[in-house]
């Protein structure tokens, strides 16, 4: 029960996954990044492991892509190792701009992705095709918008789209939803949010990621200007005095 988007664009130094799932807690199994921290690399990636999850897999695909494996020579070692594989659904960027996914037989339906420039939507026990489609398509039209914001904007299209859905329950609502992207300009994320046990998940993220956008003046002066820390700290104070 788990849809997602990520999208890389190496021109721009960009690169990062948005997802939510009715599953409480499921960032401690998807997504799944390396190779992107202190700094920009072009090796880096970004995967989720899903449907039914094996993050053994993403760690798995880190140790092969780092030896100089394809993600065709990859994906056989995998499905060599993983007895359940058609039970997987997997998406990855790399920093560099390449783009694999791999949805299994046997995951939930409706289940699907779609590979497009520089990005793929992917998702399991949606309500139909729908979803995934309509976040292709926004992650096409977004390609000017800002690495989260293109993202963002895909992940609120395939909630409108449908979203979840349980053929027995019907819809079913998303309460874990996560937005990272990495650059260059920084030693930490450029965005790294998480919504956690709330029945409007992808909501509560964007109006997460229109505040948290606020701090980051006030980190790019404590790391490279700390004189200048107390001039930009008073928005955390706005931020929480507005939620009193």
């Amino acid at each position: 029960m788990t849809y997602a988007v990520l999208a890389t664009n190496p021109e721009r130094r960009e690169i990062g996954i948005a997802l939510c799932t009715i599953t409480l807690n499921a960032g401690r199994i998807t997504p799944l990044h390396h190779g992107l921290l202190p700094m920009w690399n072009e090796r880096g990636l970004i995967v989720t492991a899903q449907a039914t999850a094996n993050p053994m897999n993403a760690h798995k695909m880190f140790a092969l892509w780092d030896e100089g494996r394809s993600f065709q020579e990859i994906e056989n070692k995998l499905a060599g190792e993983d007895d359940y594989f058609s039970w997987r659904q997997i998406g990855a960027v790399s920093a560099g701009g390449e783009i694999y996914g791999y949805t299994g037989d046997d995951a939930f339906d409706h289940k699907s992705h779609i590979i497009g420039n520089g990005s793929i939507a992917i998702g399991n026990f949606c309500q139909g095709a729908a979803p995934v489609q309509a976040m292709a398509a926004a992650l096409e039209d977004g390609r000017e918008e800002s690495m989260a914001e293109r993202l963002l904007t895909a992940l609120e299209a395939g909630r409108d789209a449908g979203g979840q859905f349980d053929p027995e329950r019907g819809h079913v609502p998303e309460v874990f939803a996560t937005l990272m992207v990495f650059d260059d300009k920084q030693p930490w994320p450029a965005v790294d949010l998480r919504v956690e046990l709330d029945l409007h998940a992808v909501a509560k993220l964007r109006r997460l990621y229109e505040q948290a956008r606020r701090i980051d003046p006030m980190l790019e002066a404590m790391y490279r200007d700390p004189e200048r820390t107390f001039d930009e700290y008073h928005v955390v104070y706005d931020i929480v005095d507005a939620q009193v």
